[in-house]
C-alpha cells in the first residue's frame, strides 16, 4: 500500500510539472540569474575582483546549491497544508490511509527529490557560465542525504506553523533571506562551525562534488543532525495536528 501512495505522489507531481511548465522553467532562471547577477556584482566590487575579498566563485555556488536545497524543501511541507487548506481538502488528507502526517511526509519526500533535480539544472548551467569545475567524488550522495533529511526535519516544523497559521508566506520570506548570508557564511568552514545547522550536510555536499576525501567523523555528526532535526520537526508536527484537530482549526482557512 505504502508503494501506491508513493506512485500516486510521483504521478501526481509529474502532471503537476507537466501543467506548470512555464512555472517551473522561470522559477531555475530567477534562480540562475539571481546567483550570476550577484557574483558579477562582486566581482566588479573591486578592481581585484573575488580575490580581493577572500572569496572563491566555486565555493560560493557549491554553497548556493545547498541553500536552493533546504529551502526547497524546507517549504514544501508547509505548501502542501496551504494548497490543500485552500482547496477544502486537508480534512479529507487526513482522512486518507496512514493519515495526514504520513500524507504530507510522502508528498514532501517526492517534492524533495523534483527539488534536488532542479537544484542540479541550477547548478550545471551556472558552473558553466562560471568556469566552476565540478569533480563528484563517488560518495557524493553521502553529503546530499543527510543535508536533505535535515531540510525535511525543518520542513515539518515549518509545517507544523502553516497548519496552525496557515498564512505563512511573509515569514518564510524572512527565513529565506536569513537562509542566504548564512549559507554564504559557512564558505570559509572551521570546525567550530560542525554544531550549526545543515552545516556538516553543507560541507560534505560542497567536498563531495569537488573530489575532496570523505570524512566519516563528518558524515557521522551530519546524520545526528539530520535525525534530530527529523524527530523535533515530526513532535511539533504531530503536536500542532492533535491541537488544530482539538481546537476545531485544522480545515478553517
Amino acid at each position: 500500500m505504502m508503494l501506491w501512495q508513493l506512485w500516486s505522489e510521483l504521478l501526481l507531481e509529474w502532471i503537476l510539472t507537466k501543467r506548470y511548465w512555464f512555472e517551473l522553467v522561470a522559477g531555475l532562471l530567477a534562480s540562475v540569474l539571481f546567483f550570476y547577477s550577484m557574483v558579477l556584482g562582486l566581482e566588479n566590487l573591486t578592481p581585484e575582483g573575488l580575490a580581493s575579498l577572500g572569496l572563491d566563485v566555486g565555493p560560493l555556488l557549491l554553497l548556493f546549491a545547498a541553500f536552493n536545497l533546504v529551502v526547497g524543501t524546507f517549504q514544501s511541507v508547509a505548501y502542501s497544508v496551504q494548497s490543500e487548506a485552500a482547496r477544502g481538502t486537508l480534512e479529507h488528507l487526513g482522512l486518507a490511509r496512514g493519515g495526514l502526517l504520513w500524507q504530507l511526509l510522502l508528498r514532501s519526500f517526492v517534492r524533495g527529490l523534483t527539488g534536488i533535480a532542479t537544484g542540479l539544472l541550477i547548478l550545471l548551467p551556472l558552473a558553466l557560465l562560471l568556469g566552476v569545475r565540478l569533480a563528484p567524488a563517488p560518495w557524493w550522495p553521502l553529503g546530499l542525504l543527510p543535508l536533505y533529511l535535515a531540510a525535511l526535519g525543518f520542513a515539518l516544523g515549518m509545517g507544523a506553523l502553516a497548519l496552525y497559521f496557515k498564512e505563512v508566506d511573509s515569514f518564510f520570506t524572512i527565513v529565506r533571506f536569513l537562509f542566504l548570508p548564512y549559507f554564504f557564511s559557512l564558505v570559509r568552514f572551521e570546525p567550530w562551525m560542525v554544531p550549526l545547522p545543515f552545516a556538516p550536510g553543507a560541507y560534505l555536499l560542497r567536498i563531495g562534488l569537488t573530489g575532496e576525501g570523505l570524512s566519516l567523523a563528518l558524515v557521522g555528526l551530519a546524520a545526528l543532525q539530520a535525525f534530530l532535526f527529523l524527530v523535533l520537526g515530526f513532535l511539533a508536527m504531530a503536536w500542532t495536528y492533535a491541537v488544530v484537530r482539538r481546537r476545531g482549526l485544522l480545515g478553517r482557512y
